[in-house]
């Protein structure tokens, strides 16, 4: 099993990073001489923003790193970029991480990135308007969509639905992309979507919030945080110390300055400034350390759906 899920994550990482987007920091050639290299993998999406907006604003150049940018297309792809060593750091999320620690690959987080800390959520399940859903009575024996069969987005859905009288067994998940799931409602194809800004703002236009589905873990959690390959980490403590500098640097920043991180963000995702202006932003974690209990929440939940054995989340962070 630990070859199989090698081979398929070095896989992935091999076909994301040939379709890939490369962001150098722009530095001549005797100037990135003098600096750090650091090769970064991202998503285009406003919780690992920490990482576009370093670049942007030069951190990074500050923080003496040359710092290469890959935009990948999911966490998934990220954690098998760093475990390969393709990548040195990128962001990730609880559920890749886990899996792999959970098959002896040694990925693991090293700095915090987005975090719930509530009332508004990050993960939302929509019907259309004129559906009457409203409980996870309502969904039993219906198709729902989740971004991902076996990740977070099915597991805090099936949590909504079991703790508010429905079955998940019971309840058809249908794979599909975040920018795919208003189509799907519209034409009837799914009668709810868990979904994540800013594809939530865009879906009010025909489709109605009917549970803020981050509150079923209890708690605040580590929505995705920066990870680093064990070996690596060994090999460049110096570099992966300046990079968790930057990454808490960025969170203040980034949370105090929301209109010019949007600024930022709309060139990355192709998002509207309308949009952007009325989505739901992200909150970043501003400690340079990361808080187990706020990935405990994640991995019992997997647990509690058969997604994974039994862990601590300490094993799943570096060591200082």
């Amino acid at each position: 099993m630990t070859r199989l899920l090698t081979r398929r994550f070095f896989a992935t990482a091999t076909a994301s990073v040939v379709s890939s987007v490369a962001l150098s920091g722009g530095h001549d050639g005797a100037l990135a001489d003098e600096l750090v290299p650091i090769r970064i993998a991202s998503l285009a999406i406003d919780p690992s923003g920490q990482a576009l907006y370093a670049q942007d604003l030069g951190f990074f150049k500050d923080a003496g790193l040359d710092a290469k940018m890959t935009i990948l297309n999911n966490a998934t792809a990220i954690v098998a970029a760093v475990a390969s060593g393709a990548v040195d750091v990128g962001f990730g999320t609880t559920p890749g991480v886990s899996l792999a620690h959970q098959h002896g690959i040694p990925v693991r987080f090293i700095a915090p990135a987005a975090v719930y800390t509530g009332p508004v959520g990050n993960t939302i399940l929509m019907a259309l308007k004129s559906s009457a859903i409203s409980s996870g009575a309502d969904l039993t024996g219906k198709a729902v969509a989740v971004s991902g069969l076996k990740d977070m987005t099915q597991f805090e859905t099936s949590s909504w639905i079991d703790k508010t009288r429905g079955d998940s067994k019971a309840v058809h998940f249908i794979e599909m992309p975040y920018s795919e799931m208003t189509a799907a409602l519209e034409q009837g194809r799914v009668s709810a979507a868990c979904i994540i800004e800013p594809f939530v703002t865009s879906a009010k236009t025909s489709s109605k919030v009917v549970a803020n589905l981050s509150d079923t873990l209890g708690g605040p959690y580590l929505v995705g945080g920066w990870i680093g390959n064990a070996d690596w980490l060994r090999r460049n403590p110096e570099a992966a110390k300046r990079f968790i500098a930057v990454m808490q640097k960025t969170a203040k920043w980034a949370n105090s300055h929301v209109k010019e991180s949007a600024d930022i963000l709309i060139r990355y995702t192709k998002i509207t400034p309308e949009v952007a202006a009325a989505m739901v932003r992200t909150h970043y974690d501003e400690r340079a350390s990361l808080d187990p209990r706020t990935i405990q929440r994640s991995v019992d939940m997997m647990v509690k759906y058969g997604a994974l054995a039994p862990m601590s989340a300490k094993d799943l962070v570096a060591s200082p």
